[in-house]
């Protein structure tokens, strides 16, 4: 145990609200704080749906309350494009939401509001600034948007994962954590899911496209299914429905259209228990992701080799960022989506067939704070 943790396990008993759009960190601190400061009480304020138009449920209350943490539903405003397209509409539900956060603070008082960013927290900022409830919040990612600089304008203190995220913020409240990553993904032995087939004899492809799955990914793997499980065991987390496509219903049929001998080679799951996940970033040959923060960053310190496909035009090219500097190490392998295609993303999978070796040895070479979440926690006591 770290000076750090014996020192946090003399701190005083606190009710933590939790809210934010970048759920894996959230879910990090929510399992260090479980196991290390379990007098404090939690609860998670988030997402219905990860996208309202298409009621796209969230993942967030089933990963909330499997650790039996209160969930509480909320709706909030997009900063974007509509925002301003629609502004006087959106500018009436913007204040809305901040009224229901603070009428959720002032029912919960909790002692201090930790956001991990996204619209979804700009309302508890606010409130919390009204209600004079300590707010600390955290950056993941390498660049800073519109929604989480005013965030830290509210926030006492704010916690960034790289030390160049420390320009974006005040110096004088602004602390370098690193990312809040899950304990698992540090440890290099997990219990092999009971899914999978007793017997393992091709190498496994993981296929990830974020909590909400990736169109863009599902509809590369259907149009490649039969060549890739000629060589490949493939496992995919496509992403719950939406009102527009149930991507698990158009590759379970894709699948059942494969070749007898190749439908083994195949399993698609909308979301995946993070000890499966764990256990695949440990097992699989080579990944194919988007390339948020989160997903570089697990996948990195796992030690897989990956293929990374960046969201165009995302906000100061943050996926792009993410996945390049693993591409400059020689540890990933990046396909601009304009140019992504069955061809492309076979010789891209012989090529991390073919280069195992120096992007495993790569990726060994990195190093990632494991002591992120204790340092958020210590960051938390000093807000309050």
């Amino acid at each position: 145990m770290s000076r750090l943790v014996r020192e946090l396990g003399k701190s005083k008993v606190m009710k933590i609200l939790i809210t934010g759009g970048h759920l894996t960190p959230a879910l990090s601190c929510m399992d260090w704080i479980a196991q290390n400061q379990p007098s404090d009480k939690l609860i998670f304020v988030g997402r219905e749906f990860s996208q309202d138009l298409l009621k796209q449920e969230a993942v967030e209350k089933y990963e909330v309350e499997k650790r039996k943490i209160p969930f509480i539903a909320f709706s909030a405003v997009r900063l974007g494009r509509d925002f301003y397209t629609h502004f006087f509409r959106e500018l009436s539900r913007f204040f809305q939401s901040i009224k229901t956060a603070k009428k959720i603070i002032l029912q919960q008082k909790p002692t201090v509001i930790l956001s991990f960013g996204g619209y979804v927290a700009v309302p508890f900022a606010i409130a919390g600034f009204l209600t004079k409830t300590p707010i600390v919040t955290h950056e993941q990612t390498l660049t800073t948007g519109f929604a989480n600089q005013l965030i830290g304008f509210f926030a006492k203190k704010i916690a960034v994962s790289f030390e160049q995220s420390k320009n974006e913020f005040p110096n004088t409240k602004t602390i370098v954590t690193g990312n809040p990553l899950r304990a698992g993904v540090f440890l290099s032995r997990h219990q092999k899911p009971n899914w999978l087939p007793k017997e393992i004899t091709k190498p496994i492809l993981l296929v990830l496209g974020g909590n909400q799955g990736s169109q863009v990914l599902n509809e590369l793997i259907i149009n490649s299914l039969t060549e890739i499980t000629k060589d490949w065991l493939v496992v995919h987390q496509c992403g719950r429905p939406t009102t527009v496509r149930d991507y698990f219903k158009a590759l379970s049929t894709a699948k059942s259209h494969l070749p007898h001998e190749q439908q083994d080679n195949y399993f698609v799951h909308e979301w995946m228990d993070e000890e499966d996940l764990f256990w695949l970033y440990r097992n699989a040959i080579g990944a194919i992701s988007r390339s948020g923060a989160n997903a570089t960053q697990e996948i990195a310190v796992a030690g897989l080799p990956a293929i990374f496909v960046p969201i165009p035009n995302s906000h100061k090219d943050e996926q792009y960022k993410n996945a390049r500097w693993l591409v400059d190490i020689g540890a990933a392998i990046l396909i601009e989506q304009a140019g992504l295609s069955q061809e492309v993303l076979m010789l891209a999978l012989d090529k991390i067939q073919l280069m195992q070796k120096p992007m495993r040895e790569a990726l060994s070479k990195l190093k990632f704070e494991k002591d992120a979440a204790a340092k958020l926690y210590e960051l938390i006591k000093a807000a309050i």
